[in-house]
């Protein structure tokens, strides 16, 4: 009986040893991964990068659509947001951009014409975190024809390097660095909204961005709201009535030829 005693003592005693051995281990490998981030923390201590922020884009590409503004909106001001990655520091540090427009490109954008000449340096300040690039872009008739777009691109400093950017794969071999530039994109798209095969057809006739355009202009029209849920607030199949209706008379008082170069024409149900 004592034997057996013992032998039970001595098993709790090497379970208890097998524990604390396996605690030693456990502090051991916390011990060594704080002190490997610590590391990693202290190489990374003085080093300061430039991206441009993300803003939720999956690409480079910043789409700019006319064909959702006004047809007297003109001018657009777009800000392209430029973001410290690394230390802040408590003096200024600047950086340049270059505008890239290749001619040979069939939708390459003019600056001047299609935007206003910018600034080509800028200034993290003192204990700041980013950077604005604020460009004026301008609306040309002919985007109804063609397309625009340009490049912005970061450029590396001694002190501001590239450090962080998303990649784009573009096929299996070759990837693209994301966020050291931006592409603008302008166009005049204006979509057709979804109610408009069963409601807009009869009242408003054959789709063209330029009959929705002329629409909304002469009706003061959010375009937002054009293209929304038919049944929300005002925006009703009593209103496009009104609208068909109005538009019809307008017309004949102001005729005005479609982009296919025919006559405007409201739908059979406005005509009466």
């Amino acid at each position: 009986m004592f034997c057996r005693y013992l032998m039970a003592k001595r098993n709790i005693i090497k379970k208890k040893g097998e524990i604390m051995k396996q605690i030693c281990y456990i502090i051991l490998f916390f011990t060594a991964f704080f002190y490997a981030c610590e590391k990693d923390v202290d190489s990374y201590e003085g080093e300061s990068g430039i991206y441009f922020d993300t803003e939720g884009k999956l690409n480079d590409t910043v789409v700019v659509s006319w064909g959702m503004k006004a047809g007297d909106v003109v001018t657009r001001n777009l800000k392209l947001r430029v973001m410290l990655v690394g230390t802040v520091a408590d003096y200024d540090r600047k950086f340049t951009v270059d505008m890239i427009s290749d001619q040979t490109d069939t939708l390459a954008a003019e600056e001047g014409v299609d935007f206003e000449p910018f600034d080509k340096e800028y200034t993290i300040p003192a204990n700041g975190a980013y950077a604005d690039i604020n460009i004026v872009l301008k609306r040309r008739e002919t985007l109804k024809q063609r397309s625009r777009r340009f490049t912005v691109k970061l450029n590396e400093t001694p002190e501001l390097h590239f450090m962080y950017t998303r990649r784009s794969r573009i096929d299996s071999l070759t990837s693209l660095d994301v966020d050291y530039q931006r592409v603008v994109f302008m166009d005049e798209n204006f979509p057709r909204p979804g109610w408009w095969t069963r409601e807009g057809q009869k009242r408003f006739g054959d789709w063209s961005q330029t009959k929705a355009g002329l629409i909304c202009d002469v009706m003061n029209i959010d375009r937002e709201v054009w293209l929304g849920v038919l049944g929300e607030g005002t925006f009703t199949q009593g209103y496009l009535s009104y609208v068909g209706k109005y538009m019809y008379r307008w017309l004949q008082e102001n005729p005005t030829k479609d982009e296919d170069g025919e006559w405007m024409e409201m739908g059979p149900d406005s005509q009466d």
